[in-house]
């Protein structure tokens, strides 16, 4: 190692950046267990892999650090190895709405970078996070020249855009117990198995900002659901059955839900409905 790599190395460990050295240090064991790699990286060949990682950087933040100010120029594309962050839009009052909810294997900044101009959104860790950051000039290179990792892109920023419609619908069209129910449906889809318990991932004030109401009023819902069959213990919630959640099912919940279809499915008004 010469000097310059001393120096460098140095300045790296002060800043608490890391130099990406191999796969085990963008997805760690956690990854593999549930879905496989990220669909940042879905696909894609060792050499393009490898090319990401060496243009790349990891770096830790602690909890209630903001990354980006609303009106920033995108300078990354950041990825999530271990933590929690959400995106948010602030006004001239200093009121916030929560746009995204973000967990480990979760990116933001894709959309803003290909937008040109200043990011729309604020970028702000939930928790002490682990990131991985990846150049946005980089980024726009790098879609030029390898179309899986530009499909991988374009998928995630799909997936960004419906999630964005179900918010709209939600906060013009659904009852606050409707909201608080079907953000619990797709977090008990998410976990990809059939355990009735699961956690919420983040803090109450800050789910009920996501939905739209608040923290009072999520409070008062979270009473009135536990007459569906729902427990509310602190974060985690509880379910009566597999299908207790199926009352705020829609098409695109049932498209990925593994119950959908199934004997008891039927009797989901929903279904019910679809079937007459």
């Amino acid at each position: 190692m010469n000097l310059i790599q001393i120096k460098l190395s140095v300045f790296l460990q002060k800043k608490n950046i890391g130099m990406i050295k191999n796969t085990i240090d963008i997805w760690p064991k956690a990854f593999s267990e549930s879905a496989g790699k990220p669909k940042l990286f879905q696909g894609l060949s060792e050499a393009s892999l490898q090319k990401i990682l060496q243009n790349s950087i990891l770096q830790n933040y602690e909890n209630g650090r903001t990354l980006v100010q609303q009106g920033d120029e995108p300078e990354y594309v950041y990825f999530i190895v271990k933590g929690r962050m959400r995106t948010l839009r602030t006004n001239m009052d200093g009121d916030e709405a929560t746009i995204r909810m973000l967990e480990s294997g979760d990116t933001c900044m894709e959309a803003a970078t290909f937008m040109g101009g200043k990011s729309p959104i604020a970028v702000q860790t939930a928790e002490d996070t682990r990131l991985m950051l990846i150049p946005s000039s980089f980024v726009k290179k790098f879609v030029l020249q390898d179309n899986q990792f530009a499909a991988n892109l374009l998928e995630i920023v799909t997936h960004h855009y419906k999630n964005a419609l179900h918010q709209i619908d939600a906060m013009a069209i659904k009852t606050p117990i409707q909201r608080v129910g079907y953000y619990f449906l797709q977090k008990h889809i998410e976990q990809g198995k059939n355990d009735l318990a699961f956690e919420l991932p983040f803090k109450k004030s800050t789910i009920a900002n996501h939905l739209g109401m608040t923290p009072e009023t999520f409070s008062r819902t979270l009473g009135q659901i536990k007459k569906m069959g729902i427990e509310v213990e602190g974060e985690k919630i509880r379910i009566k059955d597999a299908y207790t959640l199926c009352h705020f099912c829609d098409l695109d919940t049932a498209h990925e839900c593994t119950l959908s279809n199934k004997e008891n499915c039927p009797h989901c008004p929903m279904h019910n409905e679809s079937r007459h």
